[in-house]
C-alpha cells in the first residue's frame, strides 16, 4: 500500500524562516535595534517593524527599499 502525502514547500520554508526570525529578532531588540518580521500570509513588500520599546508598525518597503508606515 502506498500513502500519498502532499507537502506545501512554500509553507514549510515560511515556518522555518519564522523560527529564524524569532531568534534574530530577540537579539536585535535586546541590542536596541528595530527588527522586521513577516507573518505568514502578508502581502509582498509588507512587514511588521518592531521597536525595542515594544511598539510596532506595519510598513511597506518598495523595490528601492524606501519604507512607508501603513499603520501603527
Amino acid at each position: 500500500m502506498v500513502q500519498k502525502i502532499e507537502l506545501d514547500i512554500e509553507t514549510i520554508f515560511e515556518e522555518l524562516h519564522s523560527i529564524e526570525v524569532d531568534d534574530n529578532t530577540k537579539e536585535l531588540l535586546q541590542n536596541g535595534v528595530p527588527a522586521y518580521i513577516k507573518e505568514p500570509g502578508m502581502t509582498s513588500g509588507f512587514m511588521i517593524k518592531l521597536y525595542p520599546n515594544g511598539t510596532k508598525e506595519t510598513v511597506h518597503i518598495d523595490a528601492s527599499f524606501n519604507e512607508t508606515v501603513v499603520s501603527s
